[in-house]
């Protein structure tokens, strides 16, 4: 199953945006906007007459944030996408090689782990002298793998042949 990249966001009745969620679910209309499609999806069925202006409510807020490639890659900045939605928006023959440098950098973390004196197990890192990567020693990094990881997509992203084609313009 492929993962697809969107935000979400909310409309209340009174034309409001709600994105961390909503008191009564009922009131609001939920929007997603797809990543990689760069537009709303439709997922939902109802009446066209009352919502053209909660859909221009949505539009408006992800144009806002997300419109450009540019208020993209700000916003990836502080969003914490995954991986694997960040590689989703790279054409695909340059999604291994961010996945690569993503792989060199958790690498380094678990390595930095093994060494730092106080590894998960008594008896030492399970992955010294390995090739693997320890999601403990990504997740103790305090989110500086993931930083790390968006910097080099940012890198990336920034020249528009790396980008899939809803990206480039």
């Amino acid at each position: 199953m492929e993962i697809v990249p969107s935000l979400v966001c909310f409309v209340t009745q009174d034309y409001r945006i709600a994105v961390d969620g909503v008191d009564d679910e009922n009131q609001c209309f939920e929007y997603r906007f797809d990543l990689e499609l760069r537009g709303l999806v439709p997922f939902f069925e109802r009446s066209i007459s009352n919502t053209l202006r909660h859909d221009a409510v949505a539009r408006n807020f992800f144009d806002q944030l997300v419109g450009t490639p540019e208020k993209l890659m700000e916003f990836v900045k502080t969003a914490r996408l995954s991986k694997v939605s960040l590689a989703a928006l790279l054409q695909p023959e340059k999604r291994q090689a961010f996945l690569g440098m993503c792989a060199v950098i958790e690498k380094e973390a678990t390595d930095n782990c093994g060494i730092s004196g106080s590894p998960c197990l008594e008896d030492g890192c399970a992955f010294d002298g390995t090739d693997e990567v320890c999601l403990n020693a990504t997740l103790l990094s305090e989110g500086k793998c993931l930083r790390a990881c968006t910097d080099v997509w940012v890198e990336m992203f920034e020249n528009p042949k790396s980008r899939i084609e809803a990206w480039r313009s």
